[in-house]
């Protein structure tokens, strides 16, 4: 069986949609904690600007 190749595709003229409020997003609201340094990392929340569900989660150790 072969593997079809994964493909990235740029698409400007599109929005995303927001998994639960199903309207478009435009911007995302992000809040973070912690100082960013190499053994205590910066946690940052990704949220929709017009329900303010959790779109997701990130961490760095390099803020």
């Amino acid at each position: 069986m072969t593997k079809a190749p994964f493909t990235v595709v740029p698409r400007e003229d599109l929005d995303p949609i927001c998994p639960h409020c199903t309207q478009p997003i435009t911007e995302v609201y992000t809040k973070a904690k912690g100082p960013g340094w190499f053994l205590f990392p910066k946690t940052a929340i990704y949220f929709c600007p017009h329900c303010r569900k959790v779109i997701g989660f990130s961490q760095s150790r390099m803020a």
